[in-house]
C-alpha cells in the first residue's frame, strides 16, 4: 500500500476497514489510489481516504480539507481514471428540469452527463460495476465524464465556507447487477454517516414501514382542476366516486388551495407567490379547510385528506409581510425583504411545520404531499452549506410530520442526491417527472424514467409512478405502470368522466391497492440499451411471493412496432425450472422452462402484461386474472398429497394452470358447482361472484 501519493497536490491516501476477501473483477483500494487525483483545490487537501466495505468489492472515498473557505461551485474536484465499460446506464439531474433525474445510455464512463448521480456499467468480462455520488459535510457530489477520465466533484454552494471532511463517491464490483445496487446504498449510507452523521440522516426503504394510507387507492385534484380546486369542485368529484361506487379512499387537495401574495421571485422567475396563512384560501374554501374535509369524510366516505404544500411553504416561500410571516419569524429565514422560508440554519425551521401541521391535522387533514424539495438550497445558495441546510430542512419538516400525521407523506420534486440522503422515515417519492395528459409522447418517457429511476431510487423509499386519469387515451399504459410500480396508485379525473373499469384490476373490493412485494424494477434485458431506438419493448418486473409478473411497453422513440422475447428469468430472483405464463389480455395460458423465450410482437402503444408461477407437481394457482397483479391476490399456497388449498383476498375469477382437470373443487369448504368452473388447454377457472359475510377470505380446494 502506497502511504504518499502525489495527485498534482500532495495527498495522502489512507484506507480503512480492509477486512475480507477479494472480490473477483474488483478494484482494490490501490487500485482506486492510483486511478485517482486531487485536481482542486491547490492546496489543502490533506488526504483522500479510502473506506473499504466487509466484503472487499465496494469501496467509499472521502476527502479531508485543511483551510481557508473554498468556492461554493466545484469546491473540490477528483479525476478517475476509469473503469473500462462497454455498456453504461446512468442517471442524471436535468439541468433545464432539476428537481428529476432521467436515464441515459452510454458506451464508456468518460461519456457520463453532466449532472450525474448514478452509473451502472458492464464490463468487457461481464462483471458489473456501479458508480453514487455522495453528500456529506456541508456538501454536495456530482460526477461526470470528461472524455478518457470522470471527474467528481463536491459543492457547498457557500463561498464562506470551508469543509472538513467530505464524502465524494463510492464504487464497486459485482456478478449480481441488483444486489450490487443493493448492497453500495448500503455501503454508501456507511460512509456518509461515519464522514458526517449530523449531515446525512436518511435510511433505506427497507428499514421504513410502507405508509398505511397509501395501501389504498386515491384521486388527487391536480390534473382534474389544476390551480382551479375549490370545496365545491371537491364534493361534486367525491359524489361522483361515491355514485360510481369507486372505493377512493385518499383525496389530495394540490396547488391553490392555500392563501397566496405576489411577492418578488427569490429562487425561480416563475414563482411569484408566497404563502400568507395557514388557513384556506376563504374564496375557495369559504367556511374553511376543516369545513370542506368533514363533509368529504361523513358525507362521501374519503378515509384521508391530505393536502400539497412545498418545502418553501409555498412555491415562493412565506410572505414576510403577512401575519403568517409575522407570527413565525422566528422560525423563518428571511430570503428577500418580500419572503421567507422555514428556517434551515438548525432547529428553528421545525416550529413552522409544528404550527402548519397542527393546524392541519385539526382541520382534518391527515397528510402531506411536500413539493419542490431539490430546489430548496437555492433559496439560501450562499447563507450556510447546501448539504447542511438540506439536513436541517427534513429534520424540522419529518418531526412534526410524524408527530402529527405519523409520516404519512409523500416526497416530490426531490430527486437530487442533498435531499435523498435525507429521509429519515419518509417511505415514498415520485420516480418521474408530472404525469402530462397533453403530450402524446408522455406514457413513453413516463414509464422508462420511472422504472429506471427506480433501479437506484427504491434503494431510499417507494417510487410514486404520479396519478394517471381513466379517460386519458393511453390509461391502460399508465395503469400496467402503476400496477407494477409497487408505489401509491392515484387517478385525477374530473366528475362525469372516470372509467372505473380500468382501476378495478388495480385494487380489491374495498380500495386495497394490490401490490407487488418490493418496486418494480427494469428486467436487465432493458436496463443498458436504450428502448427509444433499440427496436426492442422496455420490460419491467415486480415479485409477488414465489411467483412475479412481467410488463412490456412498446416505447419506440418514432412508433414502430416492436418485437419482444421474454422468459421467466426476466424476473430476478424468481425460482423454479419450469412457469406458467399467463397473458392478461389474451386470457391465455403456457408452460415455460426458465430460460425459454417466448416471442411477442407490439403494436405502436401496446402494453403486454404475464403473470409468471411456478410449476409444482403439474399445478400452479395464477391468482385472481381479472387483476393485474393477479398472484399478489393470493393470501396463502397450501400443498398436501393429492390436494391443493388456495387462499384468496378477493372474489373474483380465478385461474390455474393444472396438467389434468381436480376430481373436485371446494369454495370455503363446499362442493363447486361445474357451472362456476371451466376448464380448458391447461387452464381451469373458477368464477367466485360474490362474498359471503362481508369480506372473508375465499378458500378453494382443488382435489386432484
Amino acid at each position: 500500500m502506497k502511504s504518499d501519493f502525489l495527485f498534482g497536490v500532495s495527498a495522502l491516501v489512507i484506507l480503512l476497514m480492509v477486512l475480507g476477501s477479494e472480490a473477483q473483477g474488483a478494484w482494490n483500494p490501490d487500485t482506486l489510489a492510483n486511478k485517482l487525483k486531487a485536481v482542486s483545490p491547490a492546496a489543502g487537501i490533506q488526504k483522500l481516504e479510502i473506506i473499504k466495505s466487509d466484503s472487499g468489492n465496494l469501496l467509499g472515498v472521502a476527502a479531508h480539507y485543511q483551510g481557508g473557505p473554498l468556492p461554493g461551485d466545484r469546491s473540490i474536484v477528483l479525476e478517475l481514471d476509469p473503469p473500462e465499460a462497454r455498456r453504461v446506464s446512468a442517471s442524471n439531474r436535468m439541468a433545464t428540469d432539476p428537481y428529476w433525474t432521467e436515464p441515459f445510455w452510454t458506451d464508456s464512463l468518460g461519456k457520463l452527463n453532466p449532472l450525474t448521480q448514478f452509473a451502472l456499467w458492464q464490463e468487457p468480462d461481464g462483471k458489473f460495476g456501479v458508480m453514487i455520488a455522495l453528500v456529506g459535510g456541508g456538501m454536495v457530489s456530482r460526477i461526470e465524464g470528461a472524455g478518457a477520465k470522470v471527474i467528481i466533484y463536491a459543492e457547498s454552494k457557500d463561498s464562506k465556507f470551508a469543509p472538513s471532511k467530505a464524502p465524494m463517491f463510492a464504487i464497486g464490483w459485482g456478478d449480481d447487477p441488483y444486489k450490487l445496487v443493493d448492497d453500495i446504498y448500503a455501503f454508501g449510507f456507511k460512509v456518509m454517516k461515519q464522514a458526517d452523521a449530523q449531515g446525512v440522516i436518511g435510511d433505506l426503504r427497507v428499514n421504513k414501514p410502507f405508509p398505511e394510507i397509501f395501501k389504498y387507492l386515491g384521486w388527487c385534484s391536480w390534473n382534474a382542476y389544476y390551480t382551479a380546486v375549490n370545496e365545491k369542485k371537491l364534493i361534486e368529484s367525491a359524489n361522483s366516486f361515491k355514485k360510481l361506487g369507486l372505493p377512493i379512499r385518499w383525496f389530495i387537495i394540490d396547488d391553490r388551495w392555500m392563501a397566496v401574495a405576489q411577492t418578488v421571485p427569490v429562487a425561480n422567475p416563475g414563482r411569484k407567490q408566497s404563502i400568507t396563512q395557514f388557513e384556506a384560501d376563504p374564496e375557495k374554501f369559504p367556511n374553511g379547510l376543516a369545513h370542506a374535509t368533514k363533509i368529504l369524510k361523513q358525507d362521501y366516505g374519503i378515509s384521508w385528506i391530505g393536502v400539497w404544500l412545498t418545502f418553501q411553504g409555498y412555491w415562493n416561500g412565506v410572505a414576510v409581510d403577512s401575519e403568517l410571516g409575522r407570527d413565525y419569524k422566528d422560525a423563518l429565514m428571511q430570503v428577500s425583504d418580500q419572503a421567507a422560508i422555514p428556517d434551515p440554519r438548525g432547529n428553528a425551521g421545525e416550529k413552522f411545520w409544528d404550527g402548519w401541521f397542527g393546524f392541519l391535522k385539526k382541520a382534518g387533514v391527515d397528510f402531506v404531499k411536500v413539493d419542490n424539495q431539490s430546489d430548496l438550497g437555492s433559496y439560501f445558495h450562499g447563507a450556510l452549506p447546501v448539504n447542511t441546510g438540506l439536513a436541517n430542512s427534513h429534520r424540522n419538516l419529518e418531526g412534526p410530520a410524524e408527530k402529527h400525521f405519523n409520516l404519512n407523506l409523500i416526497d416530490c420534486m426531490e430527486m437530487n442526491v442533498d435531499t435523498i440522503y435525507q429521509w429519515t422515515r419518509t417511505n415514498i417519492g415520485r420516480a418521474s417527472g408530472d404525469f402530462y395528459p397533453a403530450k402524446y409522447s408522455d406514457p413513453r418517457r413516463h414509464t422508462v424514467n420511472g422504472f429506471l429511476n427506480a433501479l437506484w431510487l427504491s434503494e431510499l423509499l417507494y417510487p410514486d409512478h404520479d396519478m394517471w386519469m381513466t379517460h386519458d387515451s393511453y390509461a391502460i399504459y399508465h395503469a400496467v405502470d402503476r400496477a407494477l410500480s409497487g408505489g401509491p396508485v392515484y387517478i385525477t379525473d374530473k366528475p362525469g368522466v372516470e372509467k372505473p373499469e380500468l382501476v378495478w384490476p388495480l385494487i380489491l373490493s374495498d380500495g386495497t391497492v394490490i401490490r407487488p412485494d418490493a418496486p418494480g424494477l427494469p428486467a436487465l434485458q432493458s436496463i443498458f440499451e436504450d428502448p427509444y431506438v433499440s427496436g426492442k419493448p422496455f420490460v419491467a418486473f415486480a415479485r409477488s411471493g414465489d411467483s412475479g409478473v412481467l410488463g412490456a411497453w412498446n416505447v419506440d422513440r418514432k412508433y414502430h412496432p416492436v418485437t419482444a422475447e421474454l422468459s421467466a428469468s426476466d424476473i430476478y430472483g424468481i425460482k423454479g425450472d419450469r412457469f406458467a405464463i399467463y397473458d392478461y389480455f389474451s386470457g391465455k395460458v403456457s408452460a415455460l422452462g426458465r430460460t425459454e423465450k417466448f416471442t411477442v410482437k407490439m403494436g405502436i402503444w401496446d402494453v403486454r402484461l404475464y403473470s409468471v408461477v411456478p410449476i409444482q407437481d403439474g399445478f400452479a394457482p395464477i391468482g385472481l386474472i381479472n387483476k393485474y397483479i393477479s398472484p399478489a391476490t393470493i393470501g396463502a399456497v397450501k400443498r398436501e398429497p393429492g390436494k391443493v388449498s388456495v387462499e384468496l383476498n378477493d372474489a373474483g375469477t380465478f385461474a390455474a394452470y393444472s396438467e389434468q382437470k381436480p376430481k373436485q373443487v371446494k369454495l370455503n369448504g363446499s362442493l363447486l358447482s361445474d357451472q362456476l368452473m371451466e376448464y380448458s388447454g391447461n387452464l381451469l377457472t373458477v368464477k367466485i361472484v360474490q362474498l359471503s359475510d362481508g369480506r372473508p377470505k375465499v378458500q378453494l380446494e382443488f382435489f386432484r
